[in-house]
């Protein structure tokens, strides 16, 4: 088939058409690399007792040996967790592990729109008042080389746990102990880990020195899913492990503040998956930053059970709120958008910081290239959220120019930064610049298979079922199913921006959904005949199952 520009711009990768499920099955499992029995069995079956021993990470003994002490002698812990969905899950784990170990604990969590990430010099000095001699930090301080210099210097022993790159120029040498898999000289093999998987680790850590087993894990093994999903880290090896079992205990949640989030969303235990935590649970808990207090999202975990009905509405509203305020911002942003630009640099003084991250991925999903979105914070510092497309590096990028940059870190795909004002034309510039010299071509839709409608059923479900969870590193794969005729459409949702599609195709009447389908609204008549590549997914509603399928991407059968 030639190829041909679909609704969203991009051309289609070729792929074969199959008509039996064992030749899609055979290619979905050769894709993920699974060509023996035995990587296969690993895979579709990932063994919990397969996870890598937590004393292999450096630094790890060290912290134990001086947590052990702390809760010996009673001293003061405190807790210092980062304000996104995996720095909340990271101060949960090792708050309420901690506190059941009989640790004399407490946790701070700094505000996303006047702060950013990490340590500060004014919390370290607030902390050590509180006569706080252990300081633990979570998903942050690998690179707050100064702040933990200062504590260190005012009588409070440190310990960071983190997953962010290390900057040498910034790497806290004055900690007790550092556990990071990405610090030089780490020989643990998990490269990968959340900031709650590494706070995971260190609580399975001293749970194992406590003689503590599965059954004093498992609670924390949920929320450490929901942070590894939420920063939407790889989902193979070792996470695929830590998800796809805690995917298992968040269907019979213990946290009880989290089943009234759920059943106020309507979201059904047996629902639960992957895509639960990305669109439902993730979107409220970061609310609270964003909108709100971020410790409210906390204390749906660690606060008293009384207090969890007022705190799942403040959610829901701050994450209403948030849903305005976004589309408010993207509608602003759309008139800074530079045709053909090799990067997008959106900038306005009042936006909330807590949406850029927001603004930035919507913008990349749309031109899918590197976008960075700033505002000004509080206390007059630029502080900008970039996101970037699968292939290119974000945080490569600030590196290019870190003399630009007061403070930055991230990932490939998210970083961030703060500057003064002054320093913004000469960082679209820098960012320019080395974006211009990497080869920018339109993000390619990879179809894994062109399938007849008769496949669609149980057997291929149950298939599916098995590879997930879904994610980065581990895509879901995408079908295409040929010359469906339309027969009816509409718009759903209550801004009426997502698209149910109904149609025919080899004589079998098929439902295709897509959400947040501005792409396609305009694209799609009556009679017309389609191309259409789906994810496909079993949907549960009042007890009825039905078959799920989800547009990608659309163009006109030729």
């Amino acid at each position: 088939m030639k190829n041909q520009t679909s609704f969203t711009g991009r051309i289609w990768q070729k792929a074969p058409f199959y008509e039996h499920l064992e030749s899609i099955y055979e290619i979905l499992l050769k894709k993920r690399k699974l060509t023996t029995p035995e990587k296969i069995q690993k895979f579709l079956a990932p063994d919990f007792h397969d996870l890598p021993d937590p004393w292999n990470m450096k630094g790890m003994k060290k912290a134990v040996d001086r947590i052990e002490q702390a809760i010996e002698k009673k001293e003061r812990i405190m807790i210092f967790g980062d304000f996104d969905a995996d720095g909340i899950t990271s101060t949960v784990i090792l708050v309420e592990g901690l506190r059941q170990l009989g640790a004399h604990v407490s946790y701070r969590i700094p505000d996303r729109n006047t702060h950013s990430h990490g340590l500060k010099r004014d919390a370290i000095k607030e902390i050590v008042s509180q006569e706080v001699s252990l300081l633990i930090t979570c998903d942050c301080g690998t690179n707050d080389h100064e702040e933990v210099a200062l504590a260190h210097e005012l009588g409070m022993d440190v310990i960071v746990t983190d997953h962010h790159m290390s900057d040498p120029a910034q790497f806290p040498h004055a900690a007790l102990a550092v556990i990071n898999p990405h610090q030089p000289g780490c020989p643990y093999r998990g490269k990968g880990l959340s900031g709650a998987g590494v706070a995971w680790k260190l609580l399975s850590a001293l749970a194992e020195r406590n003689g503590k087993g599965h059954d004093f894990l498992a609670p924390f093994l949920e929320v450490c899913a929901l942070g590894t999903v939420a920063d939407c880290m790889q989902l193979t090896g070792e996470n695929r492990i830590l998800v796809k079992h805690g995917l298992q205990q968040l269907k019979q949640t213990q946290w009880s503040g989290l089943a009234l989030l759920l059943e106020r969303a309507n979201i059904l235990p047996e629902n639960m998956d992957e895509d639960t935590i990305r669109f439902c649970i993730a979107p409220r808990l970061n609310a609270a930053s964003r909108i709100g207090n971020v410790t409210i999202a906390a204390q749906l975990f660690l606060g008293e059970a009384s207090g969890h009905a007022q705190r799942v509405a403040q959610l829901e509203q701050w994450n209403n709120d948030r849903q305005v305020l976004l589309q408010e911002t993207l509608e602003q942003s759309f008139s800074q958008v530079r045709s053909h630009a090799s990067c997008q640099t959106l900038h306005h003084p009042s936006w909330r910081p807590g949406v850029l991250g927001l603004v930035a991925s919507r913008q990349v999903e749309m031109f899918r290239v590197p976008v960075i979105a700033s505002s000004i914070r509080e206390d007059g510092l630029l502080t900008a959220s970039c996101r970037a497309p699968e292939g290119c590096s974000m945080i490569s990028a600030l590196h290019s120019a870190p003399e630009l940059f007061g403070q930055f870190g991230g990932h490939d795909g998210a970083a961030g930064f703060v500057t003064s004002p002054e320093k913004w034309e000469a960082v679209i510039e820098a960012l320019d610049t080395y974006f211009n010299r990497i080869t920018r071509t339109t993000t390619p839709l990879s179809v894994d298979a062109w399938i007849s409608p008769s496949l669609l059923n149980g057997a291929l479900l149950q298939f599916l079922k098995s590879l997930a969870p879904f994610g980065p590193g581990n895509g879901e794969p995408v079908f295409g199913i040929r010359s469906v005729q339309v027969e009816d459409f509409s718009l759903m949702g209550e801004k009426k921006n997502h698209i149910r599609i109904s149609g025919i195709a080899e004589d079998r009447r098929l439902d295709f959904t897509a959400f947040f389908a501005d792409e396609f609204i305009d694209r799609v008549n009556v009679g017309q005949t389609l191309d259409i590549a789906c994810t496909v997914s079993e949907n549960i509603w009042n007890g009825e199952r039905r078959l799920q399928l989800r547009v990608e991407d659309m163009r006109e059968t030729t």
